[in-house]
């Protein structure tokens, strides 16, 4: 049976032996790095591969003369680098740096091209990995190359791709998401590469944007129109007001927590019911969703997709309240079976054992 492991280093670890495992942690060391230091720097010698336990860190590249530098991509928990330069020998295309305290294993050089020999199941993971990077990277290329007009198929781009690629390149411009049945369910406006307004589905603003990066793939397609005015509707509730990198990191950090749900909670195939008659809510932040979730099941349990449908929020941000409301016992979720009202498990909410 051939395992399906590129997205994550730890998933890979559950699949070794226990052999391949104690292989894998005698070669690694434990680092920490504060926010905003550089691991390393573009053009520096290859001597390690690190993998990230926790944080996020960022892949810059700097101009010819060295005054001007441009983020090419984020990577979070499970993710590793430095890995191309080691195997080719060639200094690092990129540089490293840490956007928040970050924990990494460490491997040197010689002890990681020892374990590809000792660890076949290594070999072939970073080999897959490799070829799916290079790969990612000839798309993003295309994008690039045909940002002034570019039309293409939103399963082979996703939305966090594109988004790079726009930012990278600081144009003007409008993107439209539709569906397969040419149906417009995103429009999405970028100013000197900074998306400055957002739609998409029944959402706006910051909200969109984090519901548009928790899908890799999806059926439809997306258009990119170069141009300094927006011909779209845009109202106050669209505006974004986050930086372009910060935007991209914390997309890809929701992204990972996301795809860390039981697959059954993403789906939202249960229904919400309330055990309660009062709500206990501390968080302020989070209350007017815990406060409207309450209302919509006050008579009545509600299927979870159809509640999320009728908030302002992102999948994400309505899963973690759905989570936080199960777990302290104030709702229930029960399973949509025909023949009775049985209990879905309640998951933990996102971030916790």
């Amino acid at each position: 049976m051939e395992h399906n492991f590129e997205a994550n280093f730890f998933t890979l670890m559950e699949l070794l032996d226990q052999t391949g495992r104690l292989e894998v942690d005698s070669a690694c060391s434990k680092v920490s790095f504060p926010p905003d230091t550089v691991i390393y720097k573009q053009g520096d010698p290859a001597t390690s591969v690190y993998i990230i336990v926790s944080g996020i860190v960022e892949a810059f590249t700097l101009s010819l003369d060295g005054l001007q530098s441009r983020s090419v991509g984020v990577m979070g928990k499970g993710d590793f680098f430095g890995d191309l330069a080691v195997l080719t020998g060639q200094p690092r295309l990129a540089g490293i740096r840490t956007r928040e305290a970050t924990k990494l294993l460490q491997i040197e050089k010689l002890a990681f091209i020892k374990l590809l020999e000792k660890v076949p199941k290594l070999g072939a993971y970073f080999s897959r990995n490799l070829a799916r990077r290079l790969h990612q990277t000839s798309t993003e290329a295309y994008v690039k190359i045909f940002l002034h007009d570019l039309t293409g198929n939103l399963q082979h781009f996703d939305l966090l791709t594109i988004f790079q690629a726009i930012t990278s390149t600081g144009r003007s411009g409008e993107l439209h998401l539709t569906n397969s049945d040419n149906d417009l369910i995103g429009s999405f406006f970028f100013s000197q590469g900074r998306a400055v307004n957002a739609r998409y589905l029944h959402l706006t603003g910051t909200e969109a944007i984090w519901q548009g990066f928790l899908r890799m793939t999806a059926p439809g397609t997306f258009v990119f129109r170069v141009m300094e005015a927006s011909e779209s509707q845009f109202t106050d509730e669209t505006k974004l007001d986050v930086e372009s990198v910060e935007l991209l990191m914390q997309g890809a950090s929701r992204r990972d927590t996301f795809n860390a749900l039981p697959e059954y909670f993403r789906e939202m195939k249960a229904r919400l019911s309330r055990v309660g008659e009062t709500l206990s809510w501390t968080d302020e932040a989070s209350r007017p969703l815990a406060e409207r979730l309450w209302e919509l099941i006050a008579k009545r349990p509600q299927p979870l997709d159809s509640l999320w449908r009728r908030l302002p929020y992102s999948s994400l941000t309505f899963l973690e309240t759905v989570s936080i409301l199960a777990n302290s016992g104030q709702t229930e979720l029960l399973s949509e079976e025909p023949a009775g009202e049985s209990s879905a498990p309640a998951p933990a909410p996102p971030g916790q054992p």
